[in-house]
């Protein structure tokens, strides 16, 4: 059995973010906390999602019948139950509570297969997917990202809302040379380049040569709606020549991470 008090806000936030990629996945509720990792239909972008224990009110997980499982690299076995969840029915649900940190009470019934959820006087009661029907936890390929960039969330948001109104696509990259952070983006008429120097950005590290991939504003400007719901105030991008983008952020004041994998697309001569 699992129950848990949290702020509404967080959690609505947390699965805002995750939404902007996938619509279901698996949802595993450890002691530590709930994670997620999950891709969308076109296996273009992956999201994991980490929230930990402590960023919870009140958190609970009996361990009967839970599953058990070793833990990564500590050689001693925890325990785990995952669920079935419709992220986008959750955050419908989520939208009618109410705002200024009201609390959200959740409560798993695992043989019936339910979530019951309480907002003050609201009280749902959510079905839950079933785990066959869903697909497999995607692995998380090992990369080499020779350029990252810790930016603020005000200054990349901009960027995407300004190419939204000219292209469907996005370059991000990196001039290792003039160590300068750039976005850009063309459409039949107009052309937008955003570029951010080294002491306009929290942190970067330059690559040898100058690094570039194109990638698709639909997954971008989703993201970027993610992000804004988890109220974060900075992210960091990992980034290549031809290569997929990493964006990571944390969420619930840093108890809490998501973080982002979108494939790059072909860049045309």
């Amino acid at each position: 059995m699992f129950e848990a008090k949290i702020d509404l806000g967080v959690l609505r936030g947390c699965i805002e973010a995750i939404t902007a990629v996938a619509d279901e996945g698996r949802l595993r509720i450890t002691e530590d906390g709930l994670k997620l990792r999950s891709v969308d239909p076109a296996n273009v972008a992956m999201v994991s999602f980490e929230l930990q224990s402590d960023a919870f009110d009140d958190f609970s997980l009996e361990l009967a019948g839970a599953v058990e499982t070793e833990k990564e690299g500590k050689g001693e076995e925890g325990k785990e139950t995952s669920i079935g969840m419709d992220f986008v029915k959750l955050l419908g649900i989520l939208g009618i509570g109410g705002r200024g940190g009201e609390e959200i009470e959740l409560k798993l019934d695992e043989k019936g297969q339910k979530l019951f959820t309480r907002m003050g006087s609201l009280a749902y009661t959510i079905s839950l997917l079933a785990s066959d029907s869903l697909r497999k936890d995607p692995k998380v390929p090992e990369l080499e990202f020779p350029a990252q960039v810790i930016l603020e969330i005000e200054d990349f948001k901009r960027g995407i809302r300004a190419a939204e109104k000219i292209a469907e696509n996005i370059v991000l990259g990196v001039d290792g040379e003039s160590e300068e952070f750039f976005m850009e983006a063309e459409g039949e008429m107009d052309k937008l380049r955003l570029g951010l120097r080294k002491e306009q950005l929290i942190y970067l590290t330059p690559p040898a040569e100058k690094v570039r991939s194109l990638y698709s504003l639909d997954y971008l400007s989703a993201m970027s709606r993610g992000i804004s719901a988890c109220h974060a105030e900075q992210l960091t991008l990992n980034l290549g020549k031809d290569y997929p983008l990493q964006i990571d952020f944390e969420v619930a004041d840093g108890r809490g991470k998501v973080s982002y994998l979108v494939a790059p697309r072909i860049e045309s001569e």
